[in-house]
């Protein structure tokens, strides 16, 4: 009989306990938010959405899960650090604004071995953010369909320290930043992939497309069907253990087209316009298409 009474005491508490949880708290494999939403216990459904990225992200959705835009509006910076994805897929502007100097618009400390997908977003740092998209840590990055402009540093910047990352960038737009549009530089021993097409960087600073390593890992990119103007360099890869091969892609109006640094390797398929740029490109070696 005690064992009985004991056991519907521990099943009471236990029950009590779940009804107290917060409803949907970080168990939502999908959620939406609006500008119309609000960032509240229950939020998430499209019939009640929420209002901030990082309130679904912290409080809603679970690792893995997608974060969906319903209607234009600004939804905040935000830090990620689970997998997760971010969806707009033609509602209008999303926008991910940054307008405090230092500070990132998206920042993402994900696990080695988590995904993570930005889709359609408006990324923008007011002249004052420091980058649009910075990777410290995570397994992928997929962007799509994505504008990331005026940051201190870069629009989109992939710098982990440690373990493997595989990006991809495609359809993508990384402008008037103050040094470079894209840059790959990993440090300590990491290792970042990454392939880049039909994508522009134009009006940086600095560098249109960086590949720098700066650690004893390795970066390389292929950047396909891709445009570099006006910016100082069009593609640039330096220090040993990084590599660029080009394909299908324009560099024009930048000082020097594509610029290698000591060590840097730079391939080609042979078959891009490199032209107009004053100080010309470095050599790149031939690579055959299959």
């Amino acid at each position: 009989m005690f064992q009985m009474v004991r056991r519907a005491i521990v099943l009471g508490c236990l029950l009590a306990s779940a009804l107290a949880a917060p409803a949907g708290a970080q168990s939502l494999n999908r959620a939406w938010v609006s500008g119309r939403g609000a960032d509240a216990a229950g939020c998430g459904a499209p019939t009640n959405p929420c209002r901030s990225l990082q309130y679904v992200h912290d409080s809603v959705i679970a690792a893995g899960g997608e974060i969906d835009v319903l209607d234009p509006a600004g939804y905040g910076a935000i830090t990620i650090t689970k997998a997760i994805s971010i969806v707009n897929d033609g509602v209008g502007t999303a926008g991910v604004q940054q307008p405090t100097a230092g500070q990132n618009a998206i920042a993402i400390n994900a696990g080695p071995t988590d995904t993570v997908t930005l889709r359609g977003l408006n990324i923008d740092g007011l002249g004052s953010g420091y980058t649009g998209v910075e990777l410290n840590s995570g397994g992928v990055l997929t962007v799509v369909n994505c504008v990331t402009r005026h940051f201190g540093l870069a629009g989109i910047y992939i710098n982990p320290t440690s373990g493997t990352t595989t990006v991809s960038i495609s359809n993508t737009i990384a402008s008037d930043n103050v040094h470079d549009g894209i840059e790959f530089g990993p440090g300590g021993t990491g290792v970042v992939n990454g392939v880049i097409s039909r994508t522009t960087v134009a009006n940086n600073v600095d560098s249109g497309v960086a590949i720098i390593n700066n650690g004893s890992g390795s970066a390389s990119a292929t950047i396909v069907d891709s445009l570099a103007s006006n910016n100082d360099d069009g593609f640039v890869a330096a220090n040993a253990g990084a590599s660029v091969l080009l394909g299908h892609s324009v560099a024009t109006g930048n000082s020097a087209g594509v610029y290698l640094g000591p060590s840097a390797i730079g391939q080609t398929y042979g078959d891009n316009n490199l032209s107009g740029n004053p100080f010309g490109n470095s050599p790149l070696s031939p690579v055959a298409m299959q």
